[in-house]
């Protein structure tokens, strides 16, 4: 029987960019997804030493297979993830524009459709540069289309409030930085588990190694532990430099809010309320002035003309005229009816 690493280093050093090509890599690896944490690791060895052009085709590998994994388990998914952000760097980083942009587009694709369940995609190229040396991260970039194409549409609970309102500068710097403390948070437990399960002392042990009995065995051990190994090296640090950034936003926060403190400080709350009062009784004689004002510009414009008697309504008693009373009801004749049978 074929040894499935080698065969997969020799299908890999054809893949090529088109459908059939790709699907067809993709249906072997499903199928030999028992070997996937094995096949994994061969797949990041050939992503690193291909050509550039030839890059792209690996992460749309890659992407193929979890996608169309998904119903027969996990296995992809989870060998795959701990390489994917570094994976995702190499390609943007030794690609050229169009690399860059066809890799952001992936990424929002693997976030909407949670190909790699707890991962955080949108910072799997935080610190990257493009192929042509750009000093801006890519992260930025891969934020920018999903923060201008469509208001946030996230399912409102009923206790959510019923708006919320768009933040800015600083305040939205330091809500994206919880956000991602969040995602953080869950890649760390994620890698975490992974270690607990795969890592191992005596894999570590190089004599240990040497002497097994299944060579092939230890083989996909050692690059499990490798991987995971790898994978909470990667989420530990991604954690580290997200508190430490989180850190200098708060630091900023709570400056402005000391600041805030104290240039209220001096504010006489007693003396602002009675300046209300004053200001509320002004109001009801400056609005009475007013009233009165309106009533003799009226009478000065009418001239002599007899302003209208008042209506005494309490009065209508002693006015009381009989004839303006509606005619009395008189029931109908019922006399000729026939009775009913």
């Amino acid at each position: 029987m074929t040894d499935a690493p080698s065969a997969f280093t020799t299908k890999l050093a054809s893949l090529n960019g088109s459908a059939q090509s790709i699907e067809t890599l993709s249906h072997w690896c499903i199928f030999h997804r028992k070997n996937a944490r094995t096949l994994a690791g061969t797949w990041d060895e050939r992503l690193r030493a291909a050509a550039a052009k030839q890059k792209l085709p690996f992460l749309y590998l890659a992407s193929d297979i979890v996608q169309k994994s998904r119903k027969k388990g996990p296995e992809w998914a989870d060998a795959l993830v701990g390489y994917m952000p570094d994976a995702c760097k190499h390609a943007v980083e030794h690609g050229d524009g169009t690399t860059t942009e066809k890799v952001k587009k992936l990424l929002r694709v693997w976030g909407e459709r949670q190909c790699f369940p707890g991962a955080s995609t949108e910072s799997w190229l935080d610190g990257a540069s493009d192929g042509g040396g750009g000093s801006t991260a890519v992260a930025a970039k891969v934020a920018a289309p999903a923060a201008t194409s469509a208001a946030p549409v996230a399912k409102k609970n009923k206790n959510d409030l019923a708006e919320v309102p768009a933040l800015s500068g600083d305040n939205a710097a330091l809500a994206k930085l919880l956000v991602k403390m969040e995602n953080a948070e869950r890649d760390v437990a994620a890698a975490s588990e992974r270690f607990d399960a795969d890592v191992r002392e005596d894999l570590l042990d190089e004599t240990n190694v040497e002497n097994a009995e299944d060579p092939v065995g230890m083989l996909r051990a050692v690059q499990c532990c490798e991987s995971a190994i790898v994978f909470k090296r990667n989420a530990v640090d991604t954690m580290t430099e997200t508190l430490d950034a989180l850190e200098k936003k708060l630091r900023a926060a709570l400056a402005r809010v000391e600041a805030a403190r104290e240039s209220q400080s001096g504010v006489n709350m007693g003396k602002l309320t009675q300046m209300m009062i004053k200001a509320l009784k002004a109001r009801k004689k400056a609005s009475k002035r007013n009233a009165d004002f309106i009533v003799r510009q009226i009478a000065s414009e009418a001239g002599d003309a007899p302003l209208p008697e008042p209506v005494d309504f309490d009065d209508d008693a002693d006015n009381y005229d009989p004839s303006d009373a509606p005619d009395e009801y008189h029931p109908p004749d019922e006399s000729n009816k026939r009775p009913r049978r």
